[in-house]
């Protein structure tokens, strides 16, 4: 690791906390378009906010994959502190929050049955809402473990354009075997098209489905002053292409050119060029954010808090929709507003309290002594 440059990169900051946030948010709003007849509001906006805000997952993978090669660049890396801190930051709490779910989603703590729900909640990230993130994150890790040297020596600006065109050919041709299919296939005929098949449907937690993200995060760490320039230059074009990409995307869903579950859909030629767009009109933004005094410091902490919100808001939404909200006498926006509000210090507080490090490190009872009174015969 280039340890000179620990804690010196604030680029990323703002995009980390802007990303929780929209996860944050388009959970909040699925429930609420969901139940409109007990919380009505106006369902055109709540469906085109959470159809324009669905990069959240983009926006770290990109994010990952340009911390990884910054800050390992041309370094020889210990692979075994590498994982092993992994382990430690992401596994564990990811293990200890998959039973905590489990035994919420079965209501129940017989081991007999939470074990087979368990682990296999655990290898697919199923749990609860969208945990089949941290899998994919580890499969990025693993990515990165096995394609570091290569991306070092060879990764030009031109293969992450071609890897552009190849990902889209991926989702187009998705799109005409499985969604507006073009031919009668019999995807169980044999094991090869079942897994072609699982590959599209299950395609959400594999790593193949945001490989060009993952590579031009790379190529932004591997050449970071390069994508700093570049990036200024070019912002005014790429957010008027990202406004003029959402007003499109939200026009085919209002008029009807699609439906709204079609719209949700991220893995999409024109979503990925939104999705991209945004990602290079936002950076610049980022980038001043996390240098200003007075916002850095602040980014800073909450882009830390990341895996706690990511992993603990679940929880704490479904215990807000379950059991605290139909008691409020609020409207909707101000029960949004409120859950949105609420939601990360808990998780903070909750995953804290969750870390074997925490209670490891909490200090012991130290033994009273015992005292002896002596009453001299009285």
């Amino acid at each position: 690791m280039n340890s000179n440059r620990k804690g010196t990169f604030q680029d990323l900051n703002a995009l980390f906390v802007f990303g929780a946030a929209t996860v944050l948010v388009i959970h909040i709003l699925g429930f609420f378009i969901q139940t409109q007849s007990e919380y009505p509001w106006n369902m055109d906006i709540e469906a085109v906010l959470l159809i324009l805000l669905r990069f959240g997952r983009s926006l770290f993978i990109f994010a990952t994959g340009m911390l990884l090669f910054y800050w390992y660049q041309k370094r020889q890396v210990d692979w075994g502190a590498f994982w092993r801190k992994r382990w430690r930051v992401i596994v564990l709490p990811y293990i200890i929050w998959t039973a905590i779910y489990t035994v919420f989603k079965l209501q129940t703590v017989n081991v007999a049955q939470l074990a087979p729900q368990f682990f296999h909640s655990l290898l697919t990230g199923s749990s609860f809402y969208h945990l089949y993130y941290i899998p994919l994150y580890l499969q990025l890790n693993l990515l990165f473990f096995v394609c570091k040297e290569w991306f070092e020596r060879y990764l030009r600006f031109w293969m992450v354009a071609l890897l552009f065109f190849l990902q889209n050919a991926l989702y187009v041709a998705f799109h005409y075997l499985f969604a507006d299919p073009q031919w009668a296939i019999d995807w169980s005929a044999g094991p090869l098209l079942s897994l072609i098949e699982h590959g599209y449907v299950s395609g959400q937690n594999y790593v193949y489905m945001y490989f060009f993200t993952f590579a031009l995060g790379a190529y932004a760490g591997l050449h970071v002053d390069k994508w700093r320039l570049w990036t200024d230059r070019i912002k005014l074009p790429a957010w008027i292409l990202t406004i003029s990409l959402g007003i499109w995307i939200a026009y085919r869903y209002l008029n009807n050119h699609i439906s709204y579950e079609q719209s949700l859909n991220i893995f999409d030629p024109i979503y990925l060029i939104y999705t991209t767009s945004f990602l290079v009109s936002f950076y610049p933004l980022s980038r001043y954010l996390g240098k200003l005094p007075a916002l850095s410091e602040w980014l800073s902490k909450w882009a830390r808090y990341n895996m706690a919100i990511y992993l603990v808001h679940p929880l704490i939404l479904f215990l807000l929709e379950s059991y605290v909200i139909f008691r409020l006498n609020w409207s909707t926006p101000v029960l949004m507003a409120a859950m949105f509000v609420i939601t990360p210090p808990l998780c903070i507080f909750l995953y804290e309290h969750t870390l074997i490090s925490f209670w490891n490190q909490r200090p012991k009872r130290k033994s009273r002594r015992r005292v002896q009174i002596n009453t001299h015969g009285a």
